[in-house]
C-alpha cells in the first residue's frame, strides 16, 4: 500500500508544479506591457535612430 501512496504523491506534485508554472506564465503574458514599463532601459525606435547616426 505504501507504493501507491508514494506514486500518488509524486503525480500530484508534478500536476501541482505544472499548474503553478502555467499560472505564472499566464500572469506574465497578461501583465507584460505593464512589466515592460517598469523595467529599466526601455528602448524606443527613436533611440535606435540616434544610435545609427552615431555609427556613421
Amino acid at each position: 500500500m505504501e507504493k501507491k501512496n508514494s506514486t500518488l504523491k509524486i503525480v500530484l506534485t508534478i500536476i501541482g508544479a505544472v499548474v503553478v508554472l502555467g499560472t505564472i506564465v499566464a500572469a506574465v503574458v497578461h501583465f507584460w506591457d505593464d512589466i515592460k514599463k517598469l523595467l529599466p532601459g526601455e528602448k524606443n525606435e527613436e533611440d535606435f535612430d540616434d544610435f545609427e547616426e552615431l555609427e556613421a
